[in-house]
């Protein structure tokens, strides 16, 4: 992860911890739900918000199969809470904190800790 992401998850912990949360999966999920972006430049990162955002049909063609350079950043910020999820799952992290990092980009529903680790890090 590079530097900003890893302030970013160090607030998104405090956020919560902050809140008196004490699950140790929800807590390391916080740490890890971005690991999947690897290193994006900040160009890498304003594109990707832009096309998101105006061309969504542009940034999935942009995208398509595995990419190198520019493209390969967009392609790991649309993709990086599964990415991230195989990651955590690698490294031995519990089932809760790999499920979280998969879906920390998808609608809650009634999932309280997938609920409050969005607010967590939209809050930070």
């Amino acid at each position: 992860m590079d530097l900003r992401d890893q302030r970013h998850a160090l607030d998104v912990f405090r956020v919560l911890k902050s809140g008196g949360q004490r699950h140790a999966s929800l807590l390391a999920a916080a740490l890890l739900h971005d690991v999947g972006k690897g290193p994006i430049r900040l160009r890498e990162r304003v594109a990707f918000v832009l096309l998101r955002a105006v061309s969504p049909r542009l940034l999935l063609r942009l995208v398509s199969g595995d990419r190198p350079g520019w493209r390969g950043a967009l392609a790991r910020s649309l993709d990086h809470a599964e990415r991230g999820a195989g990651l955590a799952e690698a490294a031995g992290s519990t089932a809760e904190t790999v499920r979280l990092i998969r879906l920390h980009r998808s609608p809650p529903g009634d999932d309280v800790a997938l609920a409050l680790l969005q607010a967590a890090d939209e809050s930070s």
